[in-house]
């Protein structure tokens, strides 16, 4: 088992097709942008894995085809 800690994990999301940046409030304030393959990126911390949970069921009632979920490295303070 892994340590928790009270700090909020940064994710990197990305989804098949280009979705626009109106829609970052809707998706927790994560940062939305565009790859150069057409295809969305999502990414920002994400407070735990209910939050996750919740922007992964938002993205798949939209119909948006997931390509990755990628946790970040933590920086050491």
């Amino acid at each position: 088992m892994t340590e928790q800690t009270n700090h909020p994990q940064i994710y990197t999301i990305e989804i098949a097709g280009q979705l626009d940046a109106h829609w970052a409030a809707w998706f927790d304030d994560l940062t939305i942008t565009p790859t150069a393959a057409g295809n969305t990126q999502f990414s920002g911390p994400v407070p735990d894995q209910a939050a996750l949970y919740g922007v992964l069921k938002r993205l798949n009632n939209l119909g948006l085809k997931l390509i990755s979920v990628n946790p970040q490295p933590q920086q050491n303070k």
